[in-house]
């Protein structure tokens, strides 16, 4: 019985490998796919939060116009990147690319990116801070 769960094991294991990292349609590319699209419009959230606290200034309220204006630069800026990355899979060239480099390389990437997401992180905290100071609300945080 324990040889024939190995013997399961072993040959299913491709299906597992494709399902979570296949190239074309595995789990982790829709993930890829997610995260550098949440992460690439953060980086705008400045503009947009910008356009939202001066259309709510001048509306008073919070309404479609605001809200289609806020969406209308993330949308914009978002396609070009979608396209460089994604369209007629080209990211299919970047892991050709991944596989032949050294690993100097690959730390030299993995910095890029870690900075990259810091980045956008640091963006939609300041992208915040300037929605509320055009609106002219004061926060108070519990350690000041």
């Amino acid at each position: 019985m324990k040889k024939r769960y190995y013997d399961n094991m072993r040959k299913s294991q491709p299906q597992l490998d494709e399902l979570f990292y296949g190239k074309k349609s595995g789990f982790s590319i829709g993930l890829a796919h997610h995260n550098f699209g949440a992460f690439y419009s953060i980086y705008f959230c400045i503009l947009s939060d910008s356009i939202a606290a001066i259309g709510i200034k001048i509306f008073d309220d919070l309404n479609l116009i605001v809200i289609i204006s806020c969406l209308i630069p993330l949308v914009l800026c978002y396609i070009p990147a979608y396209k460089a990355v994604f369209s007629k899979d080209k990211y299919l060239q970047y892991f050709k690319q991944f596989e032949k480099e050294d690993e100097r390389w690959h730390k030299k990437w993995e910095r890029r990116t870690t900075m990259f997401i810091l980045g956008a992180i640091a963006s939609f905290l300041l992208g915040l801070g300037l929605f509320f100071a055009i609106l002219g609300v004061k926060i108070k945080f519990p350690w000041m």
